[in-house]
């Protein structure tokens, strides 16, 4: 049984068998998939339909810390070709009995964590799964791209692999280069939750750049009302939020937690260079008081808030996690950019009824072939975009987001490009449905 950090690299022979271009390989390409890929997704490929439970940031592996490590293994960069797995746990004992002491209950079905990649040598990407893949193959999906050099995040739910030494574990897989990885958990599914999404249409409640608030000190907290009725949030026990930085003076990252509670130790949910507009996904639990804290480390920066959606009693969803992701759209193998000021409908509901009573999805929207600054707004359509911003990007970048929507009708999600064109990636992680 292997219960230690699992290492593969890939061979030179296997390595050369990609030939990928450069923005194919950065954004982890695959065989185009529109609605037949995600029909191919049956009940068998899904986790139980499972309720929700929010956490503050809590950092359950840092490569770059022996301490942060929970196998206590040999710690450092992940390799080339590297599947690399970990327990969502505090620690691992490796004299008998040889035991992990589990930071989430055995029996999730998936987690959510905020993926933080840094110190990379190459551009690149890595890819969370619940388990590793075959030696010398890559995943078909993708979580977090990155150029050399590259400190950036994303959100990224993923189904967990079989509970090993008292904890359930998930895999960590790194295409070229080498580089340090780190998971925040964030929150978690499981049958005997009880919170439930809503869908929300995407909302801005916040934009410092415009309201009077000005930019967000360095070692200083903003509040937010998230709990509001005019945004359906009443109730709300969890937050769905699209949160951007832009125009820092320093290099920094931004922490969400609940509102009433201590400054997490360990957690960030948005990292920023000086100069940048960075936007990352966060789910962070609602204060009793119906607000939320967001902490900025360092420097001065513009903060911008959406609310795009939420968990709770009055929520109806359940959510079910793909064991294996699929690609339901990459506009790099169709020929056919997004063009500015265009919209696409993604289609991610199987058309053979495998997957009833769909509400919602979560996916993984990456953008690439970039030729000038924009953004793209991700709504459930048809019909004009709100006026929020799901994935900002900049020349020359690749940038991921994760996002959690509803589905229209007819079993798409959209996504509007408010900038020049751009080749647009989206990866199925799985499904909200009602009862």
């Amino acid at each position: 049984m292997r219960a230690m950090r699992a290492r593969t690299a890939v061979s030179l022979a296997a390595l050369a068998a990609l030939t990928l271009t450069t923005p194919a390989l950065a954004a982890g390409q695959a065989p185009a998939a529109g609605r037949g890929a995600a029909a191919a997704s049956s009940a068998a490929d899904l986790t139980a339909p499972a309720g929700f439970r929010g956490m503050s940031p809590y950092r359950v592996l840092d490569t770059r810390d022996y301490n942060r490590v929970p196998t206590h293994n040999r710690f450092g960069p992940l390799g080339a070709g590297e599947y690399y797995s970990t327990p969502l746990a505090a620690r691992c004992a490796n004299h008998p009995p040889a035991t992990c002491e589990a930071v989430v209950p055995t029996d999730v079905t998936a987690v959510v964590v905020n993926v933080t990649v840094t110190d990379p040598t190459t551009d690149g990407y890595v890819s969370l799964g619940a388990a590793n893949g075959t030696p010398g193959t890559a995943p078909a999906t993708s979580s977090v791209n990155f150029k050399a050099g590259q400190t950036v995040s994303n959100l990224v739910t993923v189904a967990v692999g079989p509970v090993v030494r008292g904890a359930p574990w998930i895999s960590v897989y790194n295409n070229w280069g080498t580089a340090n990885v780190v998971l925040d958990l964030v929150g978690y599914y499981r049958p005997a939750a009880t919170d439930k999404y809503g869908p929300l249409a995407p909302t801005r409640i916040a934009d410092s750049r415009v309201d009077g608030t000005g930019r967000l000190g360095g070692d200083a907290v903003r509040s937010f009302q998230v709990a509001r009725p005019e945004l359906g949030t009443a109730d709300a026990t969890e937050v769905v939020l699209n949160v951007t930085a832009t125009d820092g003076s320093w290099d920094s990252f931004l922490t969400a937690y609940p509102s009433g509670s201590p400054l997490p130790a360990a957690g960030s949910n948005v990292n920023f260079p000086a100069g940048s507009t960075v936007a990352n996904q966060v789910v962070v639990p609602v204060g009793v008081d119906g607000w939320i804290d967001l902490y900025n480390h360092a420097g001065w920066v513009h903060v911008i808030v959406d609310v795009v959606g939420y968990y709770g009693p009055s929520g109806k969803g359940l959510f079910s996690a793909l064991r294996t992701p699929v690609r339901s759209l990459d506009t790099r193998v169709t020929g056919t950019k997004l063009q500015q000021w265009a919209t696409t409908q993604v289609p991610v509901v199987p058309s053979d009824g495998s997957v009833p009573n769909v509400m919602g999805v979560e996916a993984n929207v990456t953008v690439t072939d970039v030729t000038e600054s924009g953004h793209l707004t991700v709504f459930p359509g048809p019909g004009l975009p709100p006026t929020t911003s799901t994935v900002n990007v900049a020349p020359g970048q690749t940038t991921a987001n994760s996002v959690t929507t509803r589905v229209a009708g007819d079993g798409t999600y959209s996504v509007y490009n408010h900038g020049a064109p751009v080749d647009v990636i989206a990866d199925l992680t799985g499904y909200f449905t009602t009862g």
